[in-house]
């Protein structure tokens, strides 16, 4: 067998370098890296929390001191209920901006899933100190959540109210204090609140299931019935619409 001589041999090896460095995948561009970080963005927003997961994820293989794909990656984890998982990923955007209310909320969420209500109020007053707006409504309605968590139903209805007069279309603050309000046995505001959700969301089976049922406990069945049988038509196949389709079929039985 002819043996080849070192010249050979290092052109050989220079060949074989020159092949690997070609297959191996070249560094994405700064607007490759944009576009795939806003891809990953419109997956969380549709609703698709796994789908974002693995986007966020491939994202931070070029990218991954990211705080924003950092956060992403944490919202995705909270949308599946994986809140233990989420503070991996949240506390690292947090510690590259501390000062992000939109990551405090999140992060502050995320605590407050996991029983942590001390850290959840951490994040959200500093949220509350956010410069952005949006940020701050967001605080607010989450340390009105927190609230009724704690079962200070007072509480939490002032925060609701707080929300409400700096958004009067905000439907989360209206659920909010409705519910605080039936908490604490008021039902006429609690009605009051779920017909505002209602009408600033008129497609939403839970803010008419909500309303309807308030309506019946306040002794105003056909009423109830007008709005239980409108969630059971906005969500035929859902659990929102079973319930009022079962609340509906006890009440005609008892009318009998």
């Amino acid at each position: 067998m002819r043996r080849l001589s070192h010249a050979a041999v290092l052109a050989l090896v220079a060949v074989a370098l020159l092949a690997a460095g070609c297959s191996r995948p070249k560094p994405k561009t700064s607007a490759e890296l944009l576009l795939n970080e806003r891809m990953a963005q419109v997956l969380l927003r549709d609703g698709r929390p796994v789908e974002a997961e693995k986007a966020f994820k491939d994202c931070l293989k070029d990218d991954p001191k990211n705080p924003e794909v950092l956060d992403g990656l944490g919202v995705s984890m909270v949308m599946q209920g994986r809140y233990k998982d989420a503070l991996v990923p949240l506390d690292k955007a947090l510690s590259i901006a501390p000062n992000n209310g939109s990551y405090r909320n999140n992060r502050g969420v995320a605590r407050m899933e996991l029983g942590q209500y001390p850290g959840a109020e951490e994040d959200f007053q500093a949220a509350e100190s956010s410069q952005n707006p949006d940020d701050r409504l967001s605080a607010t309605i989450n340390l009105g959540r927190l609230r009724q968590r704690q079962e200070n139903y007072a509480a939490a209805q002032e925060q609701f109210s707080i929300a409400i007069a700096r958004d009067p279309k905000s439907y989360a603050a209206f659920i909010g204090r409705a519910v605080a309000r039936e908490s604490a046995g008021n039902l006429e505001g609690a009605a009051e609140d779920y017909l505002n959700a209602v009408k600033l969301e008129p497609q939403s089976p839970n803010a008419n299931l909500q309303l309807g049922m308030v309506l019946v406990s306040l002794h105003k069945p056909d009423l109830g019935k007008r709005y239980l049988q409108r969630a059971v038509d906005l969500d035929p196949a859902g659990d929102t619409g079973a319930k009022a389709r079962l609340l509906l079929e006890n009440m005609a039985l008892t009318a009998q």
